[in-house]
């Protein structure tokens, strides 16, 4: 399973020791990123009226539709995502590969490749505007999966496509030039390091892996993987006026309405 989007993108995430404790007996094998997910591999079980009531369960999961269908309806990053599977031969059906469910803290979606369906954690995810980044950031997990046959087992794979989503959907040239980060002398440089410290993130969430080891298979793919911007052919840095160029350009070299 792709690496799951996190709550807080810059700055949450489990460390290896958290996860391992909370884990259990998952310690000593990989389990792909799943354990985040109680809903999946046939884990889900039915919940009782009071469960469901006292933990908003029903409550979130319609507002996790709603969001969903808005963001699948008009945000110009998930409508090219969407376009761009499609032209692939993947195409995306709200119902049969979008999930909205009950998520462990921490994360606010993830990929499954067994079933081809995108994950939206519905206790996680509050607004239309977080739900869409997390779309869009699964999506491109998706088209990685149709187009490349990325195998997350592989962890080269597993860090190109977290390249790949960190440096479409997540490091915002607007949010680090406010914080101070960045500067119109060193955009390329600081961007890339965002780029790389949530990819090693995103990767060491769900793998056994130590921190050594993550950052060397991500320095080994960074270059190809940052360079590859498809479907988008630019950088977006969740700007709607050049995601909405991009989708109208994708329309064209994608083949889609």
């Amino acid at each position: 399973m792709a690496a799951p989007s996190e709550t807080k993108v810059e700055s949450e995430k489990l460390d290896n020791k958290e996860a391992s404790q909370k884990k259990g007996s998952i310690t000593d094998e990989e389990d792909f990123g799943y354990y985040f997910y109680p809903d999946r591999e046939g884990k889900k079980k039915t919940k009782s009226f009071f469960n469901r009531v006292f933990y908003h369960e029903d409550v979130n999961h319609f507002k996790c539709i709603t969001n969903v269908r808005s963001c699948m309806q008009s945000n110009p990053m998930v409508k090219l995502m969407v376009g761009a599977l499609e032209s692939h031969g993947c195409p995306v059906n709200m119902e049969r590969h979008v999930s909205c469910e009950t998520c462990l803290e921490k994360v606010s979606g993830g990929f499954d490749p067994k079933s081809m369906q995108v994950v939206v954690c519905q206790n996680n995810v509050n607004t239309r505007d977080v739900c869409c980044n997390v779309l869009a950031h699964e999506l491109l997990h998706a088209f990685d999966f149709c187009r490349a046959k990325v195998d997350f087992e592989n962890l080269r794979h597993l860090a190109c496509t977290e390249i790949r989503a960190a440096n479409m959907n997540h490091c915002s040239l607007a949010a680090a030039f406010a914080t101070g980060d960045m500067t119109p002398l060193n955009i390329k440089e600081r961007h890339q390091l965002c780029v790389k410290n949530k990819a090693l993130q995103s990767i060491m969430l769900v793998r056994n892996v130590s921190q050594f080891d993550a950052m060397l298979v991500v320095d080994e793919v960074f270059d190809k993987c940052y360079n590859d911007t498809e479907p988008y052919g630019r950088r977006c840095f969740k700007d709607m006026n050049r995601a909405k160029r991009a989708l109208d350009q994708g329309r064209n070299y994608y083949d889609f309405v």
